[in-house]
């Protein structure tokens, strides 16, 4: 159970450094990178925040 957290948080913190590299570096009119930072930064995000809710619920259950 604890590589599932660590591997959430890693996701959480990636999630939140690549989506915040897409707000902060500018880009210029043409690039899409920036989008695709975003995009990909709040799927990595979403998806360490419902593995730490998974993990939680899992030891929740364990512990009855």
């Amino acid at each position: 159970m604890k590589n599932k957290a660590k591997r959430s948080v890693y996701l959480l913190l990636i999630g939140v450094i690549l989506f915040s590299a897409g707000m902060a570096i500018p880009s210029g009119p043409a690039d899409k990178w920036d989008d695709y930072a975003r995009g990909a930064g709040a799927g990595l995000f979403i998806a360490g925040f419902i593995g730490l809710v998974t993990w939680l619920i899992d030891v929740v259950k364990e512990n009855k």
